[in-house]
C-alpha cells in the first residue's frame, strides 16, 4: 500500500497529443518545423493532428475520471499561447482559454494539475531569431514566459514543474540532433544548451518564490531523467562502483548536482569535459542551489536506451526504480519525491491487449512501493505515463505509450481503455496492490523485443 493521499496520477505532453498545430493562431515549434522538413525527405510522420487533445481535451478528462487518478500532468505550450515566443506581448487569448478550462473542468472533478512550463516545444521563431536554447537570451525570455504562466493560471495550480528531461532536450536537439531542433554540435553544443537551462529554470523558480509563493502556496521543480547502472554479478569492484557512480553523474547528475547538490556540476564531469564545460560563478552557484521544492523524476525508455552508450565492460543498464530513487535520497539529502513520468513503451501493433506494459507497470510501481516502505524514500506521486496514445518523438507512431488506445486513421480519435488502463485503475482503487498481491515474490525478466539491450536484466517484483 501506498501513503494515504498519495498523488496517483497520468501525464501527457502538449505536442504529443494537442495537434491543431496552426489552429487558433498557435505559432509553429521546433518540433513542428522539425518534422515538417524531415518528413518531406523521409515520408515521416507528423503530429499536425497526433492525438486531437487540444480539440478532444474533455475526453482526456473523461479518460482520467475512468483511472479515479488524482492528479494529471499536461504541459502548456509556448508557441500556442505566445506565437512569436516574447511573453512580454499579448497573450493568444484561445490559449489562454483553452487551458483555463482544462484547469477548472480538472479542479471540478477534484483532479489535481501538474503543470509543465515546456516539454521540449520551443516556439520556432526563438529558434531562428536567437539559435534556440544555445543562447542566453533565452533564459530571460524563459523567466517572462514563466512569470506570465504563474500570473495567469498559478492560483488554480499546485505543483509546477519548469521543464521536462532537460538533458534529452541538450543531447538529442543539439547534440546528437535526433530531435528538433536537429543540431548535431557535439557534446560541447550539449553543454551549452543544458547550462542555459539550468539557469532559465532556476530563473523561473526564484520569479515565483520572490513573487508568486505567499499568495498561491505552491511548488516548482523540474523533471529530470535518468537510467540506472550497476556491476554486473562478480564485477563490484571499487572501480566498478565508481563507475556506475559516474555514469550516474553524467546524466542525473549534471542537472541535479546545480540544483540538488552544492549548486555546480559534478567533479566527474569537469573531469570528462575539461574547458567545454561552462562554469557557474560563484554568486551563481548560490543562486541555482536549491531550485527546487520537491524531486521530480522520469524513468523510462528514452533515457534507458542512452544509458547504454554509458556503460563500461562489467556493467548493466537495469529498469531498476527503487534503486535509483535511493540512490537520489542518499545524494541529494532525502527529498520528497514525484515520480512524474513513469512507463515503458508497446510496438503499435500489439493493439489494445497489451500484458506486457501491464507487467512492466507492475514492476515500476512495486518498486516504487518498496522504495516507500522499505528504504524510506519520500514519494508522494505516481504519473503513469502517458494517458494517451500520442506521437512518440523519432519514432512517430511505431510505438505507444498510451493507457488508452488511439486510432490515427480514425477522424474522431476516439481514446479506447488498453487492458494496462483496466490495472491502473484497480491499482488506483487499492491505493497500491492489495495485500495478496504484496505477499508474493517473483523473479522475471524482460521479453527481449520490448526494450534496448537490457533484456538480461533480472526484476525483483513484488
Amino acid at each position: 500500500m501506498s501513503p494515504q493521499r498519495f498523488l496517483w496520477g497520468s501525464g501527457t505532453s502538449a505536442y504529443q497529443t494537442e495537434g491543431a498545430w496552426n489552429q487558433d493562431g498557435k505559432g509553429p515549434s521546433i518540433w513542428d518545423s522539425f518534422t515538417h522538413s524531415v518528413t518531406e525527405k523521409l515520408d515521416r510522420m507528423t503530429a499536425n493532428v497526433a492525438s486531437d487533445s487540444y480539440n478532444r481535451w474533455e475526453e482526456d478528462v473523461k479518460a482520467l475520471e475512468y483511472l479515479s487518478v488524482r492528479s494529471y500532468s499536461f504541459s502548456l505550450s509556448w508557441p500556442r499561447l505566445f506565437p512569436d515566443g516574447n511573453a512580454r506581448g499579448q497573450p493568444n487569448s484561445a490559449a489562454v482559454e483553452h487551458y483555463s478550462r482544462l484547469i477548472e473542468k480538472l479542479l471540478e472533478k477534484k483532479i489535481q494539475p501538474i503543470v509543465t512550463l515546456h516539454h521540449w516545444d520551443l516556439p520556432q521563431v526563438l529558434q531562428e531569431r536567437y539559435g534556440g536554447w544555445k543562447n542566453d537570451t533565452l533564459v530571460g525570455l524563459f523567466e517572462d514566459y514563466a512569470a506570465f504562466c504563474f500570473h495567469t493560471f498559478g492560483s488554480r495550480v499546485r505543483y509546477w514543474l519548469t521543464m521536462h528531461n532537460p538533458f534529452l532536450m541538450a543531447v538529442q536537439g543539439y547534440g546528437t540532433g535526433v530531435h528538433a531542433p536537429g543540431e548535431k554540435g557535439g557534446p560541447a553544443g550539449s553543454l551549452i544548451v543544458a547550462h542555459n537551462l539550468i539557469r532559465a529554470h532556476a530563473k523561473a523558480w526564484h520569479t515565483y518564490n520572490n513573487h508568486f509563493r505567499s499568495t498561491q502556496m505552491g511548488k516548482v521543480s523540474i523533471v529530470l531523467g535518468s537510467h540506472w547502472v550497476e556491476p554486473q554479478r562478480g564485477q563490484t569492484t571499487a572501480v566498478n562502483v565508481g563507475l556506475c557512480q559516474q555514469s550516474i553523474e553524467a546524466v542525473l547528475g549534471w542537472f541535479a548536482n546545480p540544483i540538488f547538490g552544492n549548486g555546480d556540476y559534478p567533479v566527474s564531469l569537469k573531469d570528462k569535459h575539461g574547458a567545454l564545460l561552462p562554469t557557474f560563478t560563484p554568486e551563481e552557484k548560490l543562486w541555482v542551489q536549491k531550485t527546487a521544492d520537491f524531486f521530480a523524476l522520469s524513468f523510462g525508455p528514452n533515457n534507458l536506451r542512452l544509458g547504454r552508450n554509458l556503460v563500461h565492460y562489467g556493467q548493466t543498464v537495469t529498469p531498476d526504480l527503487r534503486r535509483l530513487l535511493g540512490w537520489i535520497k542518499l545524494e541529494y539529502g532525502d527529498p520528497s519525491v514525484l515520480v512524474a513520468e513513469g512507463g515503458w513503451f508497446s510496438e503499435a501493433r500489439v493493439g489494445r491487449e497489451d500484458t506486457v506494459a501491464i507487467y512492466l507497470m507492475k514492476s515500476f510501481i512495486n518498486q516504487v512501493l518498496r522504495a516507500i516502505k522499505f528504504d524510506g524514500v519520500q514519494v508522494f506521486g505516481y504519473s503513469a505515463w502517458s494517458l494517451v496514445d500520442g506521437f512518440e518523438w523519432n519514432y512517430d507512431y511505431t510505438i505507444r505509450r498510451g493507457l488508452f488506445y488511439v486510432d490515427f486513421s480514425q477522424q474522431d480519435r476516439t481514446r479506447t481503455p488498453k487492458t494496462s488502463a483496466q490495472y491502473y485503475r484497480q491499482v488506483v482503487a487499492d491505493n497500491g496492490f492489495p495485500s495478496e498481491e504484496t505477499s508474493r515474490e517473483f523473479t522475471g525478466h524482460f521479453p527481449c523485443e520490448f526494450h534496448w539491450g537490457i533484456a538480461d536484466s533480472t526484476l525483483q517484483v513484488r
